[in-house]
């Protein structure tokens, strides 16, 4: 999919949204902004089930083959070794560690740490259960997509994910009435897992079949695509103000939805090249939204080592602080992606061809 200016600046926000959110905890920027920066997370959901859901949803339409090996190594190469190299240095290096415990490893290898964390003693990169969510979603959405469109309509697509939507919010509003009340911790029992946050990855997963199969309603609202933002940003209003009790009963159960699909509307108004979003190129925000999965996983120990070492300079002023952390973090993402997410990248391009010639391969053998 060719890149949209509209959607990197979208990435870009989402990512230096986030990083205020955990850069408060050293003294940084006022909360009424910072505070809200969780929510970038579930932006990057929708963007994440967008991309991911248009690429699927276009082969289908266009009747061609779906490679599950193709997009399962796309996955790997482009996730694993930033992810190994940032896990070592968090396991090798203890003063990198900006919480007081780790999780053992296996649960960061096999991308459960979101279902078994204890934050009150091991919340040291904690923030990673968001990409557990996103690995499991990517390994399973393919297969339910070819199972489901191979026996019939996109409809099912859209039922499953409205039920699916729908389910999460039970589970939401069950494990608040009858677990919290026991000492349960809200982000482990509620926030984290898998299961009660798909909301943004599933509206972005709608986005994407709207747009491939539903053309004449998405040429509309590339059309319409600043009225579309103003819906989007409706909406997300109306989620920051239910989110004002970030951890009550409302706010758990129908914020999420909401947010998302504020969320997804946004997404889609970003993607057309009309928009106030889409249509003007942002200096360094095509920088920052490369950067974007470097930043993901290294600000938080970046964060910690500079404020170890430099916090009680910088807590005269938040804005400076973050400035400082911020271009610290920014340079250490350079440089772990310069020498690993890049060179990956072009490797992996090389050996999906090659997988994609295998059957050429073999076929001449057998001539």
């Amino acid at each position: 999919m060719n890149r949209l200016c509209g959607l990197d600046l979208l990435r870009a926000i989402a990512i230096i949204w986030v990083m205020l959110f955990h850069a408060t905890k050293y003294g940084t920027p006022s909360r009424d902004l910072s505070g809200l920066g969780w929510m970038g997370v579930d932006l990057f959901f929708v963007l994440s089930g967008f991309l991911i859901g248009s690429q699927l949803f276009k082969l289908v339409a266009q009747r061609q083959e779906v490679n599950l090996s193709e997009l399962y190594l796309n996955r790997v190469f482009r996730i694993l070794p930033a992810y190994i190299v940032v896990l070592t240095i968090y396991f090798l290096v203890p003063f990198t560690r900006e919480g007081n415990g780790l999780q053992p490893l296996w649960q960061f290898l096999s991308f459960s740490v979101n279902l078994f964390i204890d934050t009150s003693s091991n919340n040291t990169f904690s923030h990673v259960w968001s990409l557990c969510i996103e690995e499991y979603f990517y390994l399973f959405f393919p297969i339910v997509v070819l199972q489901l469109m191979h026996r019939s309509s996109v409809t099912k697509i859209l039922v499953l994910s409205l039920f699916i939507i729908a389910f999460g919010m039970y589970l939401r509003g069950y494990i608040w009435v009858n677990e919290l009340g026991w000492g349960q911790s809200y982000i482990e029992n509620i926030y984290y897992p898998t299961y009660t946050r798909l909301d943004g990855l599933l509206a972005g997963v709608l986005l994407a079949a709207l747009k491939v199969f539903k053309p004449e309603l998405w040429k509309f609202t590339m059309n319409h695509a600043n009225k579309v933002l103003l819906v989007g940003l409706s909406g997300l209003a109306t989620a920051i103000w239910l989110f004002k009790a970030r951890f009550g009963y409302m706010a758990t159960v129908i914020g999420f939805p909401i947010l998302s699909f504020s969320f997804a509307f946004i997404v889609a108004g970003a993607s057309s090249p009309n928009s106030i979003l889409g249509k003007y190129k942002v200096p360094g925000v095509y920088f920052v939204a490369t950067l974007a999965y470097s930043l993901y996983l290294t600000h938080k120990f970046v964060f910690h080592i500079m404020n170890t070492n430099f916090g009680e300079q910088l807590r005269t002023n938040g804005y400076i602080a973050f400035f400082v952390y911020g271009i610290a973090a920014l340079l250490v993402a350079i440089v772990l992606y310069v020498v690993v997410e890049r060179p990956f990248l072009k490797l992996r391009s090389t050996v999906v061809a090659w997988d994609n010639r295998k059957p050429q391969k073999i076929a001449e053998i057998n001539s």
